[in-house]
C-alpha cells in the first residue's frame, strides 16, 4: 500500500483538534486541546509529533508519537508515547491506521527509542509489537479507615493555579526529587498537572509550610498523583484529603511508590492491581537494567544470574551481585527462548512470573526480582 505520511504543523492545530474531537466524539464529546494540554499546543514543535494521512486534502487518519524522557534512577530512558490514534469513519478498513502505526514504530527504531507506551485494546496493538504489562495499584480508603487507625493531622489543601509560579516551582521540585519520574518542562508543568481535567493542590501544614502536593480528578474522589516532601507524611496527607472530602477516595500508586503502598496498605478498605498499559521494548538491556536498579533502591535483591532468549532479540543476561545490577546482551545460546510478549509479562507483571510461564530452576532468581517497576503517573499519559 502506497500512502503518503505527513507530519502536521502548528498551522494545522485547529483542523487536527476538530478531526480528533469528531472521531473520538462518536460516543461522547471530546475536547483534546483541554483534555491533553501537555501534548496538544498550536506550535510546530508540538504538532510535528502527529503523523497523518490526507485524502483529497482532508485529514483521514492521525497517530501521535510523543517523545518523553523517563528518569529511572541514574538512567534516562527515551520513551515514545503513542496517542490520538484515529481514523475517519468514511475510510475505516482502508488500512491507514496500520500504515501510521508501522511508520511510528519504524521512526522509534531509527531514532533509538528505548521503549514505547500506549493505551488501548490489547490485541489491536499486539499486531504492532505491544503487550499489556507493567503495574498500577489502586487503593481505596474511607474516613472510617483512618479514624480507626490514624490520628488526625491538620493539613490544608490550596489549589495550584496556572499563573502561580511560586507554587508550581515548589511542586515541580517535589516531583523531580523522586527516584523515578517523567521529565516535564517547567513552562508546561501546570499543563501536565491538568491532564484529564484534573486539579492540583499544595498540601500545607499549620505553619503554612508546603509538605507535598496532589492531583485529583474533577470530583476529588481519585488521587492520581501524590508526592510528599518527607515520605513518612504520605499517609497523613492521604488521611487529611479523605477527611476533608468526608467521603472515600482512591489513590493510584505506581510500582516505584513503595512508601505510599507501605503506609496505606495497612489501612485500605480494598486494593486492586492492573497493568499500566501497552508497552513495547526496543532496547532490552538498557530498559531492564534501569528498572531492576530502580527496584534495588527500595528492596534487597538476592544475588543471582539468569540468561534467557527473546525471539528476534537474542539472549539477555542479568546478574545481581551485592546489590549491583548488570544487564547485557549475550551471544551464548539460551536454554529458554520466549516471545517478546511472554518476556514482557514475565519481567514486568502485573502477574508473578510463574503465572505467565513455567520458570525453570536456572531462572529462579526472577521470582525475587520481578515484576520490575514499569509504570508511571496518569498525568504523563498521552
Amino acid at each position: 500500500m502506497s500512502v503518503d505520511v505527513v507530519q502536521l504543523t502548528g498551522a494545522e492545530f485547529d483542523e487536527a483538534m476538530a478531526f480528533l474531537n469528531e472521531v473520538f466524539g462518536e460516543h461522547q464529546p471530546h475536547d483534546f486541546a483541554t483534555l491533553l494540554p501537555s501534548i496538544y499546543q498550536p506550535t510546530d514543535e508540538h504538532m510535528s509529533c502527529n503523523y497523518a494521512v490526507r485524502v483529497d486534502g482532508q485529514l483521514r487518519a492521525v497517530v501521535g508519537l510523543f517523545p518523553m524522557a523517563w528518569q529511572v534512577g541514574d538512567t534516562v530512558l527515551k520513551v515514545g508515547g503513542i496517542g490520538g490514534v484515529s481514523t475517519h469513519s468514511s475510510v475505516r478498513g482502508a488500512g491507514y491506521m496500520k500504515v501510521l502505526m508501522n511508520h511510528c514504530v519504524q521512526v522509534m527504531i531509527e531514532e533509538q527509542y528505548d521503549l514505547s507506551w500506549l493505551g488501548g485494546q490489547r490485541q489491536r496493538y499486539g499486531y504492532f509489537g505491544y503487550e499489556k504489562c507493567g503495574a498500577r495499584t489502586r487503593l481505596t480508603l474511607s474516613a472510617t479507615n483512618f479514624r480507626h487507625a490514624q490520628q488526625e493531622t491538620p493539613i490544608t489543601f490550596v489549589p495550584i493555579d496556572a499563573g502561580d509560579d511560586a507554587a508550581l516551582m515548589v511542586a515541580q521540585g517535589l516531583h523531580d526529587q523522586q527516584a523515578v519520574f517523567c521529565r516535564r518542562a517547567p513552562e508546561a508543568f501546570h499543563r501536565y498537572l491538568s491532564v484529564g481535567y484534573r486539579r492540583p493542590y499544595l498540601a500545607t501544614d499549620t505553619r503554612g509550610a508546603v509538605i507535598g502536593y496532589l492531583v485529583v480528578d474533577d470530583k476529588g474522589g481519585e488521587v492520581v498523583e501524590m508526592v510528599a516532601r518527607n515520605q513518612h507524611q504520605l499517609a497523613e496527607i492521604a488521611g487529611a484529603w479523605v477527611r476533608a472530602r468526608d467521603d472515600s477516595a482512591s489513590f493510584l500508586a505506581m510500582p516505584t511508590s513503595t512508601d505510599l503502598l507501605q503506609q496505606l496498605s495497612p489501612l485500605v478498605e480494598g486494593e486492586s492491581v492492573t497493568s499500566s498499559g501497552n508497552w513495547q521494548i526496543f532496547d532490552w538491556e538498557k530498559t531492564v537494567g534501569a528498572l531492576l536498579r530502580a527496584r534495588a533502591l527500595s528492596t534487597s535483591l538476592p544475588d543471582g544470574r539468569v540468561s534467557f532468549g527473546i525471539e528476534e532479540v537474542g539472549t539477555l543476561e542479568i546478574e545481581v551481585t551485592a546489590g549491583q545490577v548488570e544487564c547485557r546482551r549475550s551471544t551464548a545460546a539460551a536454554a529458554v527462548i520466549w516471545s517478546a510478549f511472554t518476556a514482557m509479562r514475565v519481567l514486568f507483571g502485573p502477574l508473578p512470573a510463574e503465572a505467565v510461564v513455567h520458570i525453570p530452576p536456572a531462572l529462579a532468581a526472577l521470582h525475587s526480582w520481578c515484576p520490575l517497576p514499569l509504570g508511571w503517573s496518569q498525568q504523563d499519559y498521552v
